[in-house]
């Protein structure tokens, strides 16, 4: 798995053009592509999507940029806990999802680089949605989205601490489960944006311009979504 994570980090790393702003990632697929990033000698700036990303990118001596400073990036290169054939994404389960989709929005187009077992033919099937969430709020959380979307939500912890696992803004991270998967990736990720106490959920629908860059450690495969307008929530 970790030779496929790399042969998939190396053709995202082919895509990058000097002196150009990029939109950085989070998780162990991305922390490949920075290491080939730095090792290509490429010259860019980077806005990264976590405190780890920030770190990482340092220690490669990678230079850092944010938003404050640009108002839109050239490309965005992270990866993907699930990808539908419609190109609907399930982000976030390392905790970074409200930064990841900020920075994805952003960005003129996409890159998401997975190995093969992150495709999947319906998102949400063994695989929760994260949820980024007022802590307060938790309990009226957990009731509106089983009345919304029809999903079971638990508050996450990290390894022996109690939960919940607190994200990088300050807040509360918890795992939406979809029983049966998720029949309506738009509509559900809609609905859930709509909760008050929710800051942001993993669903990523509504990427205009994306490519994603698969590995099963044999090959490497590029497929790409067409550009299209972005919805308007």
């Amino acid at each position: 798995m970790d030779d496929a994570k790399r042969k998939a980090a190396e053709k995202a790393v082919d895509m990058v053009e000097d002196n150009t702003v990029i939109g950085v990632g989070s998780g162990s697929t991305v922390a490949y592509f920075i290491d080939e990033l730095a090792r290509s000698g490429k010259k860019v700036s980077a806005v990264p999507t976590s405190m780890d990303t920030v770190i990482r990118l340092a220690s490669r001596k990678i230079p850092i940029t944010t938003l404050f400073h640009v108002d839109h990036l050239d490309l965005c290169f992270d990866g993907a806990d699930q990808v539908d054939p419609s190109f609907n994404l399930i982000k976030g389960g390392g905790g970074a999802l409200t930064m990841e989709k900020i920075v994805s929005y952003f960005s003129d187009r996409s890159v998401i680089i997975v190995d093969s077992s992150k495709m999947t033919a319906k998102l949400g099937y063994k695989c929760p949605v994260p949820l980024e969430i007022v802590p307060s709020s938790f309990p009226a959380v957990r009731r509106a989205v089983r009345e919304k979307v029809g999903a079971i939500v638990e508050l996450r912890s990290s390894g022996a601490k109690l939960p919940p696992t607190i994200t990088d803004n300050g807040l509360a991270l918890a795992d939406a489960w979809f029983e049966n998967g998720i029949s309506s990736p738009a509509e559900s990720e809609r609905k859930l944006k709509l909760i008050p106490g929710v800051l942001e959920n993993g669903l990523f629908c509504d990427l205009r311009d994306v490519s994603v860059i698969v590995s099963d450690g044999g090959g490497v495969e590029v497929l790409t979504k067409p550009a299209q307008e972005r919805n308007k929530f």
